[in-house]
C-alpha cells in the first residue's frame, strides 16, 4: 500500500497506559501511527526525524490505525 501525506508529532493513547506522543501520517482521508519494523513504539528518533515533511510512504496497515513502514521518501516543499 501506498499514501502520500504530512507527518507530525501528537498525543496518542490519551488515558491509556499507553499514552504518549506519536508520529502520524496524516493523509487527505485519514490518519495513520507510523511504525518502523524494529523501532521504538513510543519513541523512533528516525520518525521524529520526519515531523513537518510531506512523504510517500510505502507500507502495510495494521489492525485500525498503525501504518507499518517498508520504504519512506521525502517530497519537495511546493
Amino acid at each position: 500500500m501506498q499514501e502520500t501525506g504530512s507527518i507530525v508529532k501528537k498525543a496518542f493513547g490519551a488515558g491509556s497506559k499507553s499514552e504518549h506522543d506519536g508520529v502520524f501520517l496524516v493523509t487527505p482521508e485519514r490518519e495513520y501511527v507510523l511504525r518502523r519494523r524494529g523501532g521504538n513504539p513510543f519513541r523512533d528518533p528516525e520518525l521524529e526525524k520526519l515531523v513537518g515533511k510531506k512523504v510517500r510512504a510505502e507500507g502495510s496497515v495494521l489492525g485500525d490505525y498503525t501504518f507499518l513502514l517498508s520504504n519512506i521518501e521525502v517530497l519537495p516543499n511546493l
